[in-house]
């Protein structure tokens, strides 16, 4: 069955290239960007530009690829220049394009190994622009500049801007800071009386569907620390306790690549949900919940953009950085918009704290500040004039 999808991505993209080469010929089909972020979602970076785009310069050809069976898709049909993901359409603007643009290295690229080797060697020549998922602030070898021949890098801090440039071998004008086009989205929001519960994943059990097959198994997913951890505090009494007293709800969204655990996790309390991203949008998650507590995820930069208390719970700190990534630039101890904890007891003592001062420290605010030194609604606006004139 693998050599029999082989042959007939081969002849998807035989295809696509000549009728790309016919198409060309046309002026109509000059200066095409094709957007794009996780296959299934429309609420990233890659979105927010696109629909900016769509909105602002309806003239500019952006296309924006997404799975159809995506959860996300029937909120974006009203959108004319979509493409589902991996079909012939997908693959004749794969080549079409002279700009891809996209949230998340490979994403955008019709599912081949054929297509990502070529990508990987550098054989497809366009103009590649990295929008970004969330804020680098890690090592990470795969991002440097020998691996992805980026012709744009977009930061969304200051501090990330001068890290990215010193530290991953692109040449100075390939790097921008910018801003993340989502954070247009940030600065009107209503809040809950809730609490997001955020945790990222972790490299040592495995990611879904991957290549080497070391996708950790549920039976060993629960006899982790982290399961632990985790389902402790959902079903800790004085949590439900505090919540009860306060009217407060709290909602439990797990990383997109640990919600293959979801059903792991367990809780009869009314106050708590167990959320499954597909029910959720994450930005209006961030956007009306008064508190955040995350570990190492990049969540944890958009809620501070928002001048908002958060809480880093970072009980596997050491193992964190020594399997999963190695630590960059920036030390939540030293550089964080919360209090770091490793202890149950004192975690709750902050939530508690945090929910009823209904206030941020003024040295974390002041922290925000330095980071964050663009912040206005002008990222999307941004992001348009430098990716046009490349």
């Amino acid at each position: 069955m693998k050599y029999i999808k082989h042959f007939i991505d081969l002849n998807k993209i035989i295809i696509a290239i000549l009728i790309s080469r016919v198409l060309k010929l046309s002026k109509m089909n000059k200066d095409i960007w094709l957007i794009s972020e996780r296959r299934d979602e429309a609420e990233d970076n890659a979105f927010h530009l696109y629909k900016y785009i769509r909105e602002n310069h309806p003239t500019q050809k952006a296309y924006y690829v997404i799975d159809k069976k995506s959860h996300s898709y029937l909120k974006i049909t009203k959108f004319e220049t979509i493409i589902q993901q991996n079909s012939l359409r997908h693959y004749i603007y794969y080549f079409l394009a002279e700009k891809h643009l996209s949230a998340f290295q490979f994403f955008g690229v019709p599912e081949t190994p054929i297509l990502w080797r070529l990508e990987s060697y550098g054989l497809i020549k366009k103009k590649k622009v990295f929008l970004q998922h969330g804020i680098t602030k890690e090592i990470l070898p795969f991002l440097n500049y020998a691996n992805t021949k980026y012709n744009l890098f977009v930061c969304g801090a200051k501090p990330e801007f001068d890290f990215v440039k010193e530290h991953f071998g692109y040449p100075k004008e390939n790097v921008k800071y910018l801003g993340f086009c989502r954070f247009d989205n940030l600065h009107d929001y209503k809040v809950k009386n809730q609490i997001l519960l955020m945790p990222t994943w972790r490299q040592w059990f495995g990611m879904t569907n991957s290549d080497n097959n070391t996708e950790m198994k549920y039976d060993e997913f629960i006899m982790s620390e982290y399961y632990h951890r985790y389902n402790n505090l959902l079903n800790s009494v004085r949590i439900h306790e505090f919540l009860e007293k306060h009217d407060i709800k709290l909602i439990f969204y797990p990383h997109p690549e640990m919600q293959r655990f979801i059903k792991a996790f367990n809780c009869n309390n009314s106050n708590i949900t167990i959320a499954n991203r597909n029910n959720y949008n994450l930005q209006n998650l961030l956007k009306e919940s008064r508190l955040l507590i995350t570990d190492y995820s990049s969540v944890a930069f958009d809620f501070a953009y928002m001048r908002k208390p958060l809480i880093y719970y970072q009980f596997d700190q050491q193992r964190y950085y020594t399997d999963h990534f190695q630590k960059g630039y920036f030390d939540c101890n030293r550089d964080g918009f919360g209090p770091v904890i490793r202890d149950e007891k004192i975690l709750i003592d902050c939530i508690e704290k945090f929910m009823l001062k209904d206030s941020n420290d003024e040295k974390y605010n002041d922290r925000v500040g330095d980071f964050f030194q663009l912040y206005d609604k002008e990222n999307c606006k941004r992001h348009y004039e430098v990716i046009s004139s490349i």
